[in-house]
């Protein structure tokens, strides 16, 4: 399974490939992880960013406890899961991204992280399903989950699952609420419109408070404790 992802373009760029407007809400974020509040776009507003929490609401829940079924929907499982068909119906979302990291598992207890993004280093969007719910105090929040598919094969040597990055000319079919969950569903298949880069990275990127341009650069493969392998 993917691990997180990265949104560190700039605004410009930002605005010139999803065609939105970028506000001064937005933060570029080396380390997009579970909890944090992240732009993606929504098909109520397809001009502009929304910020929703990925996977929950960090105040609803203890460090490092939020389960993988909040944060990730497998495409395969969908259509058989009544709360994500619905949200496949009508809570359709792109996450824009630059990047996304996954974990090489290279014994039982080792793993080695790895940074996947196009060889232009452009943006590129994730499908996603949105929803929303009342807090405590009976305030809105939102909320978003990333789609996976299976890996191609850029990725199926590192990690078995891989984001369901959307081909350029479906992202505004996939917000299209006039299209079916069935005939969105195909949208999602295991991304070959462009390569994909890869390079191992430093083993930080397993803190999620660490948000640093030190996870883009390239790093001796190391494992989840920081200790060198000659496995990556």
């Amino acid at each position: 399974m993917p691990s997180t992802y990265s949104i560190a373009s700039s605004a410009k760029i930002i605005e010139d490939f999803f065609n939105v407007e970028v506000t001064a809400q937005y933060e570029q974020k080396y380390n997009a992880s579970p909890t944090k509040l992240l732009p993606i776009i929504t098909a109520e507003n397809p001009n502009g960013l929304s910020f929703f929490y990925w996977g929950i609401n960090p105040a609803f829940i203890k460090k490092n406890s939020i389960s993988e079924k909040l944060i990730f929907a497998p495409v395969d499982q969908i259509l058989n899961k009544a709360s994500l068909k619905k949200s496949l119906k009508h809570q359709r979302c792109v996450i824009i991204a630059d990047g996304f990291y996954a974990w090489k598992n290279i014994s039982k207890k080792e793993k080695v992280p790895y940074r996947f993004h196009l060889a232009d280093n452009s943006p590129f969007a994730i499908a996603g399903l949105w929803d929303e719910f009342e807090d405590e105090k009976g305030e809105l929040l939102h909320t978003f989950m990333m789609i996976t598919t299976t890996a191609n094969s850029d990725v199926k040597d590192v990690c078995d699952r891989m984001p369901a990055i959307l081909d350029s000319d479906l992202m505004i079919d996939w917000l299209n609420e006039s299209n079916t969950e069935e005939s969105v569903i195909n949208f999602i298949t295991p991304y070959r419109e462009k390569p994909l880069g890869r390079y191992s990275i430093s083993p930080k990127i397993n803190d999620p408070d660490f948000d640093s341009p030190v996870l883009f650069e390239k790093a001796p493969p190391a494992n989840q404790f920081g200790s060198f392998t000659l496995f990556g």
